[in-house]
Formats: structure tokens, sequence, C-alpha cells
């Protein structure tokens, strides 16, 4: 297939270009680009209203690629699907579907592994490979799409959450996002997808030059800057000093409610004085504070604190301190529920 067009890595300017070059009719790249991102058909020979020959010379010139499913998981207790795919080049990446009364929640990786090596993620154990394409970031929604249309169900909302960091393919992931939201494609609004981030700065100055009006979730997970650069290595290039402006600058032009996750780690982050730390520092935005105990990964001794602990936590920080939080609800723990898991079980 390397000599042919993959059609997926195409959005619809570049796809109209794409098959004016080939000489056939400028208006049938409008209705490609609808057969593959709205009705995601996956054979050309389906795009009944592309002429016979024209669907042949774009077979010869151009193919549609596909995710291959190697292991599929559902949870018993929550209905939690977990996938894990192979690309075409041989490595494996997961996503996660989240089923929640009101809506269903597809969880999106954007590279293969993780560079930024946080100290809780099982992603990272398994080191950084490289960046995912466009077709391989949009194929997880497609692919997982026309599985739940045939249960009668749909995806509502997107979540950048899953292996890898984000911003470190803002390029590929901003273009994956413009063709998801396209009103030709699945129409996903821009307001139901999330961006989830260690804090890399410039590509969250890439989203505000952009001006993609996603929702920004900021892995924090301590607001004392020795303690975020021992969980996250990536807290000593930008720091929390740098971090904080550029949030609040996201905020002031986008008028976007910040979450911030922060993990919580038994005799790390729990402490009195870190968790006054963490309210003086989401009370400087418009916010949203997730709690989310720590989930058992293999390799890594984190210990999440007792329930008793958590609900004293969560009671000062709501009813002392007025902070709008949440504790997260757990999703899939039978199933190898935390990113990376299952990637890392299928490469033992």
């Amino acid at each position: 297939m390397s000599n042919k067009i993959n059609l997926l890595n195409l959005n619809e300017q570049e796809l109209t270009d794409f098959i004016v070059s080939l000489g056939m009719k400028k208006f049938y790249g409008k209705q490609i680009f609808t057969w593959l991102n709205q009705k995601i058909v996956r054979d050309i020979n389906d795009m009944t209203n592309i002429s016979l020959k024209d669907r042949e010379l774009l077979s010869e010139k151009a193919y549609i690629p596909f995710l291959n499913l190697l292991k599929h998981q559902v949870s018993k207790i929550d209905k939690t699907e977990k996938f894990l795919f192979k690309l075409e080049d041989g490595n494996t990446i997961e996503s996660v579907i989240l089923r929640h009364k009101d809506r269903t929640t597809l969880c999106i990786s954007s590279q293969v592994g993780c560079a930024v090596k946080c100290g809780f993620c099982a992603t990272g154990l398994g080191g950084f490979t490289r960046n995912l394409d466009v077709h391989e970031i949009t194929n997880q929604f497609y692919t997982i799409e026309r599985r739940l249309l045939k249960q009668g169900f749909q995806i509502n909302n997107i979540v950048f959450m899953g292996m890898g960091e984000p911003m470190l393919n803002i390029d590929n992931v901003i273009k994956a996002i413009d063709i998801l939201s396209s009103e030709k494609g699945v129409n996903v609004s821009k307001r139901r997808i999330t961006i989830s981030t260690s804090g890399i700065i410039p590509g969250i100055e890439k989203l505000l030059e952009e001006r993609i009006p996603v929702e920004l979730a900021i892995s924090l997970h301590s607001a004392i800057d020795e303690k975020r650069s021992e969980l996250m290595p990536i807290n000593t290039k930008y720091p929390l000093e740098d971090l904080f402006p550029i949030l609040q600058e996201y905020q002031r032009q986008t008028k976007r409610r910040i979450t911030f996750e922060y993990i919580l780690i038994n005799d790390f982050n729990v402490s009195d004085n870190d968790i006054a730390y963490l309210a003086d520092f989401v009370h400087n935005f418009d916010h949203i504070l997730n709690l989310i105990p720590c989930n058992p990964v293999d390799g890594k001794d984190y210990q999440r604190p007792s329930q008793k602990k958590i609900d004293k936590i969560f009671n000062y920080l709501k009813d002392f301190r007025k902070v709008n939080v949440t504790v997260r609800g757990e999703k899939g723990t039978d199933i190898d529920g935390a990113c990376g898991q299952l990637r890392q079980k299928n490469l033992k």
C-alpha cells in the first residue's frame, strides 16, 4: 500500500485536490469525504454516487486503511470496553469506551507509547515509539462507532486521555479533530472534545493560535513543583510557574472551564499541606477538580489512600475551600482499566 494514497489522512480540501489531480470531478471530493468520514464506508466500490470508472481509478491510486482488532475486553462491573488495535507497522494502541447514563465517551490514543513517563502511568513503562498518523487517530473513532451503531448507541464525547501525550503530536491531533468535527463527517462538536495534557506549553499555545475551542484537562497531581517534578519529569521543563499564565490566557481567550486531574497517592500527595496548595492553585481558575484514587499498575508501588482519607480530602475541598470537586468513579478495574496495561500485557 506504500505507493497508494491513504484517504483517511486527508482533510476535505486535501482530498478534493487529490481527486482533481486524478482528473476526476471536483465535487467528488466532498462526496468521497462524506462517504469516508460520515457514512464510514470502508470499500471504495460502495461509493455508489461515484462513477464505476472513477471508483476503479481511485482504487488504483488510493486505499482506505483498517485498524486490526487484537483484543476486546468488556467490564462485567460497568460495561467499560477496552480495545487493543494493531497498526500497519505492527505497533499496538488502546482505545476505551466509557459508558455513562447520559452519554458514551471514547478515550483515544495519540501516540504509540509515551515519552513523558509520569510515575503513575502504565503507558510510559513501554517507552515511546512514535506519533500516530491522522488516520490512526480518527480510525479509533470510526472502528468503534461502527460497532456501537449496530448496538443502537453512538459516541457523544471524545477525550484524548489514552496512550501518549496529545500535545506532543499536536498537529496531527488538531487535524484529526477538524475531520471528526466536520459537518460533512461525524460532526462531533469541538466542545465535546477534551484534550488531556501533562502541561506541554507549546501545544496549548498551538490550540490558541489555531483557535480550537476544545476542553482542556490538565494532569496536575501536585501543586508543589518539587513533588510534581518527582511524579512528572516533564514539570522540570514546563514548571507550574510557566504553566500557570498560559492556562490563564487559555481560559481568558476560550472562556472554557479547565479541568484539573489529581491522582491521590497515599503517603505522597494527600497531606493537609498538599491539599491546601491544591485548593490555592485551582481557585485561580474557573475549574473542575477531578480527584482520582490511584489505580493499581504493574511495576509501580503507588497505593491509594483509604476511603476515609479520600472522603476527608473531598469534604475539606468542597465544604471548607469551596472547590468545584468530584471524585472520579472507577471504570474498568476488572479489565486492565489503566492506560497502557492491556498493551503492556500483550507486549509481554
